[in-house]
């Protein structure tokens, strides 16, 4: 897993995302984050195409570290998949459904990532190892 050491930053090299959810047909880029709503945990796209989840330590990683990935997709469909600029996936977390009216990856207060399909969770970055 490769991380980046965030204690030393005094100007966030991140762009501010006050937010703690990717809705349907969002997308991030390298360097957006999203922030639990308690505060405690960040979920980052690094640029070095890493997504991890941090709180007082690295939780969990895409395992996606020197990937071409440059975008990160909450598609129509509740999957969540990493592309490069040829639009090719490099990771994904296998969360494809039909008929997805509402769908959503949520960073939770207990430092979880999940998509959700209406109420129900289809994914979670508690069960995941990261790259598929």
């Amino acid at each position: 897993m490769h991380i980046v050491d965030t204690s030393s930053f005094i100007f966030s090299p991140f762009r501010i995302m006050s937010r703690n959810f990717l809705s349907k047909n969002d997308e991030f880029r390298r360097g957006d984050y999203l922030v639990s709503n308690n505060k405690q945990f960040k979920a980052i796209f690094q640029d070095d195409g890493n997504f991890v989840i941090y709180g007082w330590k690295p939780l969990w990683a895409s395992d996606t570290y020197g990937s071409d990935a440059v975008r990160l997709c909450m598609q129509a469909d509740c999957n969540l998949v990493m592309y490069n600029n040829c639009d090719t996936p490099r990771w994904h977390t296998n969360s494809s459904k039909p008929d997805c009216n509402m769908c959503r990856l949520q960073l939770t207060d207990d430092g979880k990532l999940v998509v959700n399909r209406e109420c129900e969770e289809i994914w979670s970055s508690e069960k995941s190892k990261g790259m598929k």
